[in-house]
């Protein structure tokens, strides 16, 4: 049977040249029978290409040995992990005695950037094993908790925008009750978290992040950029940086993809023209700048900052730590307010939600979900949620969603069969008990008022900005979002005598870019504009070319 499309993608062969190529930077190695040439939880594991014999990858995530594959001759081992410098999720071992090429982990690098005819053949794969990883029995890390508890959407979406491959178990379903046996644990331990052989209660992100490579030591390192934030202009900012040779840091609260990250399909960003959802869009980018050499760190945030004599910007983590950075951008993005209800935050994580990603539509399965807002985000959750949920009911305040909405995603919810719309319309109470299980809607024209039962409610309305962290000397506009620009240079708090770059803010080499920036569209493209230009500014700061 000849091979399908990805799995000629994810299992190429090298070709003479190619292998050449690798031969010139790695050690050829012999490796006998059983001998692992990786082995699952190793660190910065190397790139290993099969030169004569067979390799077998192990999958032992269920605690029994599966056999995914074999690599012959010219094929290689290896997945995006060797970018990230997480461990190893698979082991690859010797079947018969075989020779390979042995490549570090740090020559892989060199290896994508100057070998342009294995760049992208090696980038390709990674993706797609991965994926077809994802897809298969592979279980990764196993999650065990209520899919309605506050812990448990915590960790789980952290696990989504790192990447973790994961599996959830309902501790109220079968499968779940199942896994806690196996585990010896009872609900009210819950959240579990299951990885190789060690098993954690209740585990803090921090210690997740720490053990499973996420986040970094970078305690008194000096960087030319840290980038404040991972969504869509972070992101940019840091590919642009990195591939021009910038020492780069980027730090989120929680991982890559922003508030973008969190959407189910955007159809609007140039070169999708059949679209592609945030996470994906973030995973890319993601990815593109490991390849460079940016350096990712999480669940961080930025408590301070200050400027030393000589400009120099000192930020204070939340983990103790203390970097310095030459330029800083703040790419910190919005968060959709909250409402101001009895019993809204309570249910935050156990039925109230502000996304609408695989993480959440779970809880929709047979069931109602409800979305609040008018704009894009709102209706691309809308439509997402209509693939899960029996039915989805779209409230908004005024009685025109084409008047903030895109035509093509106000068309298709229009026609949807499954979403229903109902305008002057506002939530007036939130009901439940462990979790959320129905409001009340009030209508602004008739007045009537009626309960809904659901599920879940996803809340996209409103922005408000995280600059929280700022010093006051950042000169933010009267909704909070951090103004910059040349219509800054008379502003008091700008002390030097050229005129601020387009992005600077009022402490020279503090940019800020995308949503948390006053002016700008909340568009994605918009905010990858805005990260890209970022550099620009970056570039002229420390080069002092103004």
């Amino acid at each position: 049977m000849l091979p399908s499309a990805p799995e000629k993608t994810a299992f190429p062969q090298l070709s003479d040249e190619q292998m050449e190529q690798v031969a010139s930077l790695g050690e050829l190695r012999t490796f006998d029978s059983g001998v692992p040439l990786i082995q699952a939880g190793q660190k910065d594991y190397p790139f290993c290409v099969v030169k004569t014999g067979e390799v077998v990858i192990v999958d032992t995530s269920s605690g029994q040995r599966r056999e995914v594959i074999t690599h012959g001759p010219g094929q290689f081992v290896g997945d995006v992990d060797l970018l990230t410098g997480r461990p190893a999720v698979i082991t690859a071992e010797a079947r018969g005695r075989c020779e390979a090429y042995v490549v570090t982990a740090c020559q892989v690098r060199h290896l994508l950037n100057d070998v342009p005819n294995l760049s992208d053949l090696l980038l390709d794969a990674f993706q797609m094993r991965r994926a077809m990883l994802e897809a298969s029995e592979f279980l990764g890390v196993r999650v065990v908790g209520r899919s309605r508890s506050k812990a448990t959407a915590a960790l789980r979406e952290f696990f989504y925008k790192n990447h973790v491959p994961h599996t959830f178990f309902d501790v109220e379903e079968a499968d779940g009750i199942e896994q806690l046996r196996k585990l010896d644990a009872s609900p009210d331990e819950s959240p579990i978290v299951a990885c190789g052989g060690h098993v954690v209660s209740q585990p803090s992100l921090s210690k997740i992040a720490e053990c499973m490579g996420i986040s970094r030591s970078v305690d008194d390192a000096v960087y030319d950029l840290i980038v404040v934030g991972a969504g869509p202009a972070g992101l940019a900012a840091a590919v642009y940086a990195a591939s021009e040779g910038l020492p780069t840091l980027v730090v989120d609260r929680v991982g890559p993809g922003g508030q973008a990250g969190s959407s189910s399909k955007i159809e609007n960003f140039i070169g999708f023209p059949s679209g592609l959802s945030g996470a994906e869009l973030a995973n890319r980018g993601y990815l593109q700048a490991l390849k460079f050499g940016a350096h990712f760190t999480a669940p961080v945030s930025v408590q301070s900052v200050q400027t030393d004599s000589d400009g120099t910007h000192l930020l204070s983590l939340c983990t103790g730590q203390t970097v310095r950075a030459r330029c800083v951008l703040v790419a910190t993005g919005v968060s959709y307010r909250q409402l101001d209800l009895a019993g809204c935050r309570e249910f935050e994580g156990a039925g109230v939600y502000y996304a609408a990603t695989s993480v959440e539509a779970r809880v929709c399965r047979q069931s109602t979900a409800v979305v609040i807002g008018g704009g894009n985000s709102a209706g691309q959750a809308a439509m997402y949620l209509a693939q899960h949920a029996n039915e989805v009911c779209l409230l908004i305040r005024g009685d025109d969603l084409s008047k903030s909405m895109s035509a093509y995603l106000h068309n298709r919810i229009a026609n949807h069969d499954k979403i229903r719309v109902l305008k002057n319309s506002e939530v007036t109470k939130v009901e439940g008990d462990d979790c959320l299980r129905s409001i009340r809607v009030h209508n602004n024209l008739t007045h009537e008022e009626q309960n809904i039962s659901c599920s879940g409610l996803f809340i996209f309305i409103g922005a408000k900005p995280h600059t929280d962290w700022l010093p006051e000397r950042v000169r933010l506009d009267e909704r909070g979002f951090v103004l910059t620009g040349t219509a800054l240079e008379a502003d008091p708090f700008w002390e030097l005598d050229r005129s601020p770059c387009e992005l600077e803010t009022t402490i020279p080499g503090i940019m800020a870019a995308g949503d948390v920036r006053s002016g700008t569209t909340k568009r994605c493209g918009f905010a990858v504009g805005d990260g890209s230009l970022a550099i620009t500014c970056v570039h002229r700061h420390l080069n002092n070319q103004f």
